[in-house]
């Protein structure tokens, strides 16, 4: 048969069957079935890679993606040349950290945070942060001005210009076992954003010969290398080879070390994926074989005068695989237009908010990516295509007599 007339026939016995009720229900069923797994995989997908790339992101605007330290706490060795070199690295940077407190006041609160001495242009430029108010720019390389969270921020009650009070611990080196509090006096020179609080908790940023003065360091000293990787590169294999080339007591850690709960959390809700994946596929493939298994019954007579005019059994079994093919291509194309349309207003509205304390980031994130939808597409479109060989199969073993008899 003509291919053309057999699209034609089975277009027909699909229409006819919408001007009855349970008919037309079981086929929306089993289209909506489809629709709703789509949904709910691909809003899964864009969710948890959305949480990864955010995270990393995040992580990175204060760790950068790569730390090397030394084990023993001091001053690390210079970096060997081949590491200095290495064509996947964006950037080097020697980093100083300390721990401190933080006051408004001789009277007000008092927060624990951790003082960290940048460049700025090279900080905000390599880590870009969101500007509430304010400016990323410091007066002098050396001024007496900090750059703090909004979160900070609002626990202090300061603002731009406002005054706040640091202390850290330094050490005597004739006496280094006796901690030396030292009092410093900064100005609030800009309020960054990032929304992960247990960074904006705690993170400010000072400039790096301000803090080494203030710490009794000499202006070149520092605690560990920042390095940042050109985009996409791999930064575990680079974390590796970097810790076989540099010299005890140098150790390396990537960003992935230094934040392995955040990410061991999202593995871990990456794992029940398949499993929900197949429930759900069973599912859909159940509601596509029940629907055709009712339209072959209620089919039967028809199918008897087709088979005794000439249609051979493959022909009835291409048009029942149509008849499937048409309801998993509804549901397929419904599901991703729905779930592109809810992503796209999260990912440009931020519609659902979370508790930044409890899920890292204040905003739940969204990643669309082309290969979620080849993955869902393609295999939807597999079991809704396996799930019409049953019935096609009955309806192509249906004999003509047998079948105008039982009408």
């Amino acid at each position: 048969m003509v291919f053309k007339h057999l699209l034609w026939i089975s277009h027909r016995f699909g229409t006819s069957l919408r001007k009855r009720g349970f008919i037309a229900f079981t086929k929306s069923v089993a289209t909506g079935s489809i629709a709703i797994g789509c949904i709910a995989l691909l809003l899964s997908l864009a969710v948890l890679d959305g949480f990864q790339e955010s995270l990393e992101k995040n992580a990175i605007k204060f760790t950068a993606h790569i730390r090397v330290q030394s084990f023993n706490g001091e001053k690390p060795a210079e970096l060997p040349d081949i590491v200095l070199q290495y064509p996947g690295i964006q950037s080097i940077e020697k980093s100083i950290q300390r721990e401190g407190l933080i006051r408004k006041n001789s009277q007000g609160e008092i927060e624990g945070v951790l003082l960290k001495g940048i460049d700025d242009q090279q900080e905000f430029s390599l880590r870009p942060k969101h500007l509430e108010v304010g400016s990323f720019n410091f007066t002098t390389d050396s001024s007496k001005e900090i750059i703090i969270s909004k979160t900070l921020a609002d626990k202090l009650n300061v603002s731009i210009d406002s005054s706040v009070i640091f202390t850290v611990m330094t050490f005597n080196p004739s006496q280094p076992n006796i901690p030396i509090p030292i009092n410093a006096k900064c100005i609030i020179k800009g309020i960054y954003s990032t929304g992960m609080s247990q960074y904006d908790d705690i993170y400010i940023f000072i400039p790096k010969t301000t803090l080494n003065t203030i710490i009794g360091l000499d202006k070149h000293e520092f605690t560990h290398y920042e390095i940042m990787t050109k985009e996409n590169y791999p930064i575990k294999e680079l974390s590796e080879w970097i810790q076989e080339q540099v010299p005890y007591p140098l150790f390396v850690q990537n960003v992935y070390d230094l934040h392995g709960g955040m990410f061991n959390w999202i593995e871990l809700q990456k794992k029940p994926i398949p499993i929900v994946l197949s429930l759900i596929s069973i599912v859909a493939v159940l509601n596509i074989l029940t629907s055709l298994l009712i339209s072959v019954l209620e089919k039967t007579k028809s199918i008897g005068i087709l088979r005794s005019i000439g249609m051979n059994q493959q022909s009835i079994v291409l048009m029942f695989i149509w008849q499937g093919l048409i309801v998993g291509l509804s549901g397929i194309f419904l599901g991703c237009a729905i779930s592109f349309g809810l992503c796209s207003l999260q990912q440009h509205y931020g519609l659902i908010t979370l508790k930044a304390d409890l899920y890292f980031v204040d905003t739940l994130p969204i990643k669309i990516s082309a290969w979620h939808y080849y993955l869902v597409c393609s295999i939807s479109l597999i079991l809704s295509l396996i799930s019409t060989f049953i019935p096609a199969y009955i309806a192509s073993r249906i004999e003509p007599t047998k079948a105008l008899r039982f009408s």
